[in-house]
């Protein structure tokens, strides 16, 4: 018989160019399923240990970043904390700012097509 744990789920690394809010809900979903995601709510459950938290935090953080590209985990590989490191990269990823505004159209005026290969 199997459930739910003994599920195994990918999460695509995150690179800093794909869509930033699915893959953070699927990371949280990833955080849910393992028992986590109370460590992104900077707040130790009552009745849970410190050690138990301080395992339970470490994990966390450790599964957030398995689930980002060397490039992007170089903004965030000091952090200790997985809620720190939710807060970097969603003021970094999702922020509407015009420094974000200017990184993606350079990213789009910079794109190049090979001669020769199909749009698609």
């Amino acid at each position: 018989m199997f459930g739910i744990s003994s599920a195994k789920f990918d999460v695509v690394k995150f690179d800093g160019s794909g869509n930033f809010g699915l893959w953070q809900k699927r990371v949280k979903d990833l955080l849910v399923q393992q028992g986590m995601v109370k460590a992104l709510y900077r707040k130790q459950p009552e009745g849970m240990n410190d050690m138990d938290w301080k395992d339970l935090e470490v994990k966390a953080t450790i599964t957030i970043r398995l689930c980002l590209a060397d490039d992007v985990m170089y903004h965030v590989m000091d952090e200790e904390s997985s809620a720190v490191i939710w807060l970097k990269l969603e003021s970094r990823y999702m922020s509407k700012s015009l420094t974000n505004k200017l990184y993606l159209k350079q990213k789009l005026y910079g794109l190049k097509m090979l001669e020769d290969s199909d749009l698609s």
